[in-house]
């Protein structure tokens, strides 16, 4: 693979070839962190961005490899990635911010919002139960996937969002709502659409409103089908692709009435610290969406808070994963400090591995690792 670096060390992340010989001024941490970087990026064949910040200090931010392998595009420290999963954390803040205007509550069956929804099981889910994953509601969307991908794609997407809630939204309950963690796209699909017949407001307008523009998060947006198609209309984008086999895995298509999102490192940092500062839900709506639902997964509302293990003591994390196809993302936010790490990569990468370089390199920012 061929490789292009940049560091990039300032508040408005100004970014300076690594190509050029010229040294950013930086603080001893940040010296340890970027040598700590650049050796896991070596160990591991990285193509991507990882980027880490310390409270009233300039980020540190490393970027790596090409963004299209088709045109050989480099990444950039403002290339945008598909965030995978995130998007469900994206819903789960929306939801949250209804709370707070007193439009939703997540314990009310969701009859109530949909009055069209089969009552059934209408009368039983609540929106505690399918924002934590554990609705009992089958993966039935996987079917539209499936169609698309044996040649039915233009079906496929033909299909408006409510007649795709009654496909594959709304089979029967595989368990009592709230029983068991069971990790389901089509419970995405039901949120994005409930939240729509709720304001009478499109999903990604939602979105923007309640989570892009209190975080400030001016380098997100959505996209239909794939980051080909994204709104607003952005060129720097990541396109994911496997290097040892270019007819390999990419990105997987969705289809439009499932919509997905981009954003990049920086604006997941700003998001954590947006919520931390009580930009984005109220001190007590926060609170509970912070408290985890499905002890076993560490399973919040749309996303996972663990206690990791940071300079010999337990400290609450913000672990916010996402993946589609070959691009994967994870975001680590210590509560208590605000010691951030993202990473994001268009080549298939081990999250696991990627969650462990972001503790490395926040014990470094501590003063406490290598």
């Amino acid at each position: 693979m061929t490789h292009i670096l940049t560091i990039a060390l300032a508040a408005g992340l100004a970014a300076c070839s690594a190509n050029t010989g010229s040294t950013p001024a930086v603080m001893a941490h940040d010296h340890a962190v970027d040598a700590i970087a650049r050796e896991w990026v070596e160990a591991h064949d990285f193509n991507g961005v990882i980027m880490s910040s310390a409270p009233g200090h300039p980020a540190y931010q490393l970027v790596v490899g090409v963004a299209d392998p088709d045109t050989a595009r480099p990444l950039t420290a403002d290339t945008a990635f598909q965030t995978g999963s995130v998007e469900k954390y994206f819903a789960a803040i929306v939801v949250f911010a209804l709370m707070d205007e007193g439009v939703l509550d997540i314990d009310t069956p969701i009859s109530a919002y949909l009055p069209d929804y089969r009552s059934d099981t209408g009368d039983q889910l609540t929106l505690r139960h399918i924002l934590s994953n554990q609705s009992g509601l089958p993966n039935d969307i996987l079917q539209a996937f499936r169609r698309a991908a044996n040649g039915e794609m233009e079906a496929v997407e033909a299909i408006r969002v409510p007649d795709a809630v009654s496909l594959y939204a709304s089979g029967d309950l595989g368990f009592e709502p709230g029983a068991q963690f069971d990790y389901v796209l089509s419970n995405w699909l039901l949120v994005q659409h409930l939240l729509e017949e709720v304001t009478g407001l499109p999903y990604p307008q939602l979105r923007a409103r309640f989570v892009f523009d209190p975080a400030q998060m001016r380098q997100s947006g959505g996209y239909l089908n794939d980051l080909f198609n994204t709104d607003p209309r952005v060129d720097d984008v990541a396109i994911g692709f496997d290097p040892g086999d270019p007819a390999g895995q990419g990105d997987y298509w969705s289809p439009s009435f499932f919509r997905g999102s981009y954003t990049t490192a920086a604006d997941m940092i700003a998001l954590e610290r947006a919520l931390a500062d009580g930009r984005v839900l109220s001190a007590a709506r926060l609170e509970l969406f912070r408290t985890v639902q499905a002890p076993q997964q560490a399973y919040a509302f749309g996303g996972r808070y663990r206690d990791w293990e940071l300079c010999g003591e337990p400290r609450p994390v913000s672990t916010q994963s996402g993946s589609n196809g070959a691009s994967n993302m994870t975001s680590a936010f210590d509560i208590q400090s605000g010691y951030a790490v993202a990473i994001m990569t268009n080549v298939d990468e081990s999250q696991g591995e990627m969650f462990a370089l972001s503790a490395r390199l926040m014990e470094t920012m501590m003063g406490c690792g290598e």
